[in-house]
Parts: C-alpha cells; structure tokens; sequence
C-alpha cells in the first residue's frame, strides 16, 4: 500500500532523512520506531507532503505521490494524526469532525461517522459542543484520531500517538486502533514508546540519524535488548 524508497528531506540546508526506505502492506500495523531526533515525524510530513523530500520515491497504492500538496495526498485516502494534534482549536469537537468529513472524497466508503467516532470515544460526545482549546491533552489527541478517521482514510499515519499520555488514555488507544483496524484501515504508527508499539503493531522499523537500521516483527524487536539499548532506550 505504501512504499518509501531512498527519500532525502531536507530541513533547509540540513538533510534529516538519509535514503529512508521501508513499505507497509494492505491491512498491517507498522511502527516506525527511535528516539526524538531520530527522523520519525520527517517520515510522516515527507509522505503528506508537508516537507517534500528532495530525491526519492514515495508511492501510495502503487501512484507516486513524493512532490504533490499535502490536500491532494489527504483526498488519495491518507489520514494523518500529527504529533502537535493540529485540531481548530476555535471550533467545537463536532465542528471538527464535521470539517473533516466534508474534505472526504464522495466516492471512499463512508465506514466512519460522527455517531461511530463517538461511540469509540464517548468523552467526545459528552464535550461536543465544546472548543478545541478547551479539551485536555488527551481530549485532544482523541478529537484528532477521530478528525482523520471521518475523513475515511485506507492508510491512517499516527505520529506520537500516546506521547504525554496518562497510562488509562494510552490502555483506550489500544483499544481503539485495535478497533480502526478491524475495519481494514492499514496503520503508519511513528513513536518511540516501544511497549505501546508492541500492544499494536506487528512490525516495526527502526530509524536513527534518518536511517532505517533495522526491521523485524516487534516482538522480535522486544526480545533483543541490545537492539533496543541502543536504538531505543531514553
């Protein structure tokens, strides 16, 4: 469904992913995994468009995609869940979700709707008519999954998911990604917490200094605690 291979992005004169290649397939959790710094949130702008790689390719269902607008990436059936949320912080959370499923493409399936988003996240529902800047962290971490979800996306990119998180919200984002993914949805998850990637992935890459240095099913990943000590450890 989604294949990098050898994209350089630079962030002016400074080159931040080194010939990046890896692939996810229809139907998968892939983590993206290393520390802050390493390159993960520049793999996800480079494949929304939002920091064009230079050199490279960056192919989603077989279409080359490396050098279009962010929007046009979006309408190809690619949500995206940043790391900063990026919610419309003066619109209420259902002004939100209906934003986001007015900007979707008439003809992808129409699988996520407001009641479905409020039924995996009730909490949205109890604040709907409340602003985004007045939700919670995690609130708006919610509110931000459930923006890309009503935009039906087939590859769904998560960046940081759970970072600064209380432990409860991370254990219902398990079970929600769980959920999204029952419904066929392939997942890009970047996040150095490699115990969450575990509950939800089944393979990961691990990126250092823009490089991919490894990959391997996670729980193969979790068992090589060298591996982990010098890629992943904080």
């Amino acid at each position: 469904m989604l294949k990098l291979e050898n994209v350089e992005t630079f962030y002016g004169q400074s080159k931040v992913l080194q010939g990046t290649s890896l692939e996810v397939n229809p139907g998968e959790v892939v983590a993206l995994l290393g520390r802050n710094g390493a390159g993960k949130t520049t793999t996800m702008r480079s494949i929304m468009g939002l920091t064009p790689p230079r050199s490279g390719s960056i192919r989603f269902e077989d279409r080359e995609i490396a050098g279009k607008s962010p929007h046009e990436i979006a309408r190809l059936g690619i949500g995206y869940v940043p790391d900063d949320r990026r919610i419309f912080p003066d619109l209420s959370v259902e002004d939100n979700l209906l934003l986001a499923a007015r900007l979707a493409r008439a003809e992808l399936a129409r699988v996520w709707s407001l009641e479905r988003v409020y039924e995996i996240f009730p909490i949205l529902r109890d604040f709907r008519r409340r602003k985004g800047i007045l939700l919670s962290g995690g609130q708006q971490k919610m509110l931000a999954l459930g923006r890309a979800l009503m935009q039906q996306p087939k590859l769904l990119l998560l960046d940081e998911a759970t970072e600064g998180l209380a432990p409860l919200i991370v254990k219902d984002f398990i079970r929600v990604l769980r959920e999204v993914r029952q419904t066929g949805i392939t997942i890009l998850m970047a996040d150095q917490n490699l115990k969450f990637a575990r509950r939800v992935a089944e393979r990961g890459y691990i990126i250092d200094k823009g490089r991919i240095h490894h990959q391997d099913r996670i729980e193969v990943i979790w068992q090589d605690k060298e591996l982990v000590r010098q890629y992943l450890a904080v």
